[in-house]
């Protein structure tokens, strides 16, 4: 199991959590409004952990810069 929570400037926060490919949870947020999130729970695709991570991190950069 993995598990990480990074705070940055401007009240953004992300939210790290694998379990297995069946059960992970990634987050984009600020304050506490979900900008992003990928988990198993939702409809994405998983293919592998750095494909997961591609995806959510450019997705979390547009929503940030989005505001």
């Amino acid at each position: 199991m993995f598990q990480e929570r990074v705070v940055l400037a401007d009240d953004v926060m992300f939210e790290l959590a694998f379990r297995s490919a069946k059960d992970y949870r990634l987050a984009c947020l600020r304050g506490r409004r979900v900008l992003v999130e990928y988990s198993s729970a939702r409809a994405y695709e998983f293919k592998s952990v750095e494909k997961l991570r591609y995806d959510f991190e450019r997705d979390a950069e547009n929503a940030l810069r989005q505001g």
